[in-house]
């Protein structure tokens, strides 16, 4: 008890959930999903006899120093300063861009998210009000150019938190907009032992000290309720289910490993850049000891100066760095080889990058995203293996996008329910689906695939003539009856169109009206006339009526003449 007033103005929380700090606390506690706290009221496993109490009113347990886990509430900016870092090495901000890019995708209305009904009776204009507020909610958000910056900074910190911000005199006019609070200014207050349902929010709002502006003289805690933030976290947790990590901690290692193997790799260049010299020099017949001397007298000559130290105050020798740019003379004797000089070459190899290359590939397989983007001169290709690697690169979007909007449902749940539809049209949560637009590229790329596959088979099976070509459509293609009418009508009517072009070819864009005339022709001259082709019309008949195609395929609905899909002829079943 001592150490919570010592770390919060207590007294002005415990009794009473209306207080100076958060005088909306008590809307927002009134409003939002309920579920799983009305699941943990009858649960043996997180039932507690706080359960019902407001989120400052937690400070009675003698457990609030671990409910709130403040033995690391000090370490948590500098944790997040440690994963800004990473995120800003060169080989992890581009990672991390191919995610944030890949993750806000804009459909053909421009939207970034859309909502969906589910197992919902709503008339059209009650579905059209709740799309109108829904897209009201979204705005303040302003996905279109601030969601790159909310993923990037999801995927770092690991949490993203929206202040719901209300009026309190027109409380029905719902979220009037959303504000973004820093992540280490914010922790949420867990309900259950495994740190997995959050009961509410504690702010530690910072106290400028007036008279130096940049200096925090304190802290106040305000404690705020479940529902008056939008609360987005990675779901990835510590060893000790204490503080939420975020996604990019799976590759601290390999930015480790790369970091320190790019180091090594600067060091070992620099040390085996240099060229060396490689004197060999002639000493005759002298023996080792003299021989040994007369190296030592050689490069006391080449590589030494005399020059007079003050401190010793003598006449020293000294290395002479420009010596390394002199010229060398040795005296040959006649029929030896005499002395040399050669170059020994610098450090070999050192245009070899695949231990690097396998670290950053490391670092871009540990943050799910395909080394294939690795270089961008390598022109893409539309291999299997490159495109198992994306569409598994896809799906680990879509799940962070997940996360993503199932807190954007929440805050969305509690803005219906402040402006009373929520109740007014009966609505569960399980009525409403909000889900970010998918990528695309890669997910056609796959679907062209399977097209491809199923087409390839069709074609196999319907070549064969014990088989049929409408069994095979059903069967293989997939085609439903309606769809199956509707092709053969507009089968129909490419071939009338194939005649009418060859009308046109032989008689010319007049075509019809000489057609017309060789009827009348026909009727008075007994029935002379020409024959234009045949086709829809006969010797001397009038030609085709020439429509558009069935108004009633339009969408995959069958066409009006053929009876609709309950009139379709069963499929053809292929010959024992």
């Amino acid at each position: 008890m001592t150490y919570i007033k010592n770390r919060i103005p207590y007294a002005n929380i415990i009794d009473t959930e209306e207080n100076e700090f958060n005088p909306k606390y008590r809307t927002f506690a009134e409003v939002g999903m309920r579920r799983s706290e009305a699941l943990a009221k009858n649960s043996i496993s997180v039932s507690n006899p706080y359960n019902n109490l407001p989120v400052g009113a937690m400070g009675k347990d003698n457990s609030f120093g671990s409910v709130m886990y403040a033995n690391i509430q000090e370490n948590k900016g500098a944790r997040i300063r440690d994963y800004r870092v990473m995120a800003a090495y060169s080989d992890v901000s581009d990672a991390l861009d191919e995610i944030c890019d890949e993750s806000i995708n804009t459909d053909d209305d421009g939207n970034e998210l859309n909502i969906k009904f589910r197992d919902v009776d709503l008339t059209s204009v009650e579905r059209q009000n709740i799309v109108e507020e829904f897209n009201k909610y979204a705005n303040y958000y302003d996905f279109k150019n601030k969601g790159w910056q909310y993923f990037r900074q999801f995927l770092i910190e690991g949490e993203l938190f929206f202040e719901q911000i209300i009026h309190s005199e027109f409380v029905q006019e719902g979220v009037l907009g959303t504000l973004n609070i820093p992540s280490e200014l914010i922790d949420p207050v867990y309900n259950n032992i495994q740190n997995m349902m959050v009961k509410g929010f504690i702010y530690r709002k910072p106290i400028f000290d007036p008279t130096k502006p940049d200096k925090i003289e304190k802290y106040e805690y305000i404690p705020l309720d479940e529902n008056q933030i939008v609360y987005i976290n990675s779901g990835l947790m510590n060893e000790n289910m204490t503080f939420v990590v975020p996604f990019l901690e799976n590759a601290r290692r390999s930015y480790r490993q790369l970091s320190l193997i790019e180091d090594a790799i600067v060091i070992y260049r620099l040390v085996r850049a240099p060229e060396r010299l490689v004197f060999n020099v002639d000493v005759g017949n002298m023996p080792a000891p003299k021989a040994e001397a007369y190296l030592k007298k050689l490069i006391s000559n080449y590589w030494s100066s005399k020059t007079f130290d003050i401190n010793q105050n003598d006449i020293v020798k000294k290395f002479n760095p420009q010596s390394m740019l002199d010229a060398f003379w040795f005296p040959k004797r006649q029929g030896s080889e005499g002395s040399s000089v050669t170059t020994l070459p610098g450090g070999q190899n050192l245009g070899e990058l695949a231990d690097l290359m396998y670290f950053i590939k490391k670092l871009y397989r540990s943050l799910k995203v395909p080394t294939s983007r690795l270089d961008p001169e390598d022109s893409f290709k539309d291999g299997q293996e490159i495109l198992r690697e994306e569409l598994k690169f896809a799906r680990f979007i879509i799940r962070q996008q997940q996360r993503f909007s199932s807190g954007i449902k929440k805050g969305f749940v509690t803005h219906l329910k402040l402006t009373g539809l929520w109740d007014k049209l009966s609505l569960n949560e399980i009525n409403l689906d909000i889900a970010f637009n998918v990528p695309t590229n890669f997910y056609e790329m796959r679907s062209n695939q399977r097209m491809e596959m199923k087409v390839s088979a069709f074609n196999s099976i319907a070549s064969n003539e014990f088989v049929s070509k409408t069994f095979a459509q059903k069967k293989y293609l997939g085609w439903k009856d309606k769809d199956i009418l509707a092709n053969r009508e507009f089968l129909r009517k490419d071939a009338e169109l194939q005649w009418e072009l060859g009308q046109i070819t032989q008689s010319g864009p007049g075509w019809r009206e000489a057609a017309m005339a060789g009827e009348l022709a026909g009727g008075t001259e007994g029935g002379a006339g020409g024959d234009f082709g045949g086709g829809g019309a006969g010797p001397g008949g009038p030609p085709p009526d020439f429509t558009g195609g069935p108004a009633a395929a339009e969408g995959g609905e069958a066409p009006p003449e053929s009876g609709g899909e309950a009139e379709a002829p069963a499929a053809e079943a292929p010959p024992a």
